[in-house]
């Protein structure tokens, strides 16, 4: 008996850990935000609308940037608990790829501007 409540309470344990995995882990991959971001691109580009395509890119290049400060602070906390740095320099490869997002993201925005401003 005790060693089936045991083994009851065990389940119930690892289910209630995956459940909070999940939940933690799900904010990470938000399918539906790029869903949502994916339909109001395309209703932008089936009207032209360059502008709202700037400020879209425009708002896209600052979030990398700032995931990009985010990674930095995060390497050099890394560096002060684990000096020899496999942790920092994972942290710094994820600064440089949101940087060069964000240099993307900043050159669309630029031609849409362009663009909305009745050039080619």
């Amino acid at each position: 008996m005790k060693s089936e409540a045991l083994m009851t309470k065990r389940t119930m344990l690892k289910g209630l850990g995956a459940l909070a995995g999940a939940v933690l882990v799900a904010p990470l991959f938000p399918r539906e935000a790029r869903a949502v971001h994916s339909e109001k691109l395309k209703e932008m580009m089936a009207k032209d609308d360059h502008a709202g395509l700037a400020d879209f890119y425009k708002k896209q290049a600052d979030e990398a940037r700032h995931k990009a400060a985010d990674m930095k602070t995060m390497a050099s906390e890394y560096l002060k608990k684990y000096p020899k740095g496999a942790y920092s320099k994972h942290c710094e490869n994820m600064a440089d790829k949101y940087l060069e997002e964000a240099k993307e993201n900043d050159a669309l925005a630029e031609i849409h501007s362009k663009m909305a401003k009745g050039g080619k």
